[in-house]
């Protein structure tokens, strides 16, 4: 089954998006389809060179596979998250930010 966004969450993921790109970062949303692998983060970026993964959620929860998929992410050394609010965003990439200047 296909799950279609919100329209709350539409309006966040754009905001999402303004921020990367306001920071420097290149993103690929992933736009729900029966094509598309279940549990895929809604947004993949790369920032400073890492690989960052976000589950946006606004009123909702994750899934048993998009916790599943968060998690072989971090494992493989990415950043991934869920996201409810953009400043879990900013706080990710401030801590890229300082890793880079040690």
């Amino acid at each position: 089954m296909v799950r279609r966004k919100t329209p709350l969450e539409s309006a966040f993921q754009k905001k999402v998006i303004a921020y990367i790109e306001s920071r420097g970062g290149y993103y690929i949303k992933i736009h729900v389809s029966s094509y598309q692998t279940e549990g895929e983060p809604d947004v993949v970026c790369c920032y400073k060179g890492r690989f960052c993964a976000f589950e946006l959620k606004q009123g909702s929860v994750l899934s048993d596979l998009q916790e599943i998929k968060l998690e072989l992410i971090r494992k493989s050394g990415g950043v991934a998250m869920e996201v409810k609010d953009i400043n879990q965003i900013a706080d990710a990439f401030d801590k890229i930010d300082k890793e880079i200047k040690c």
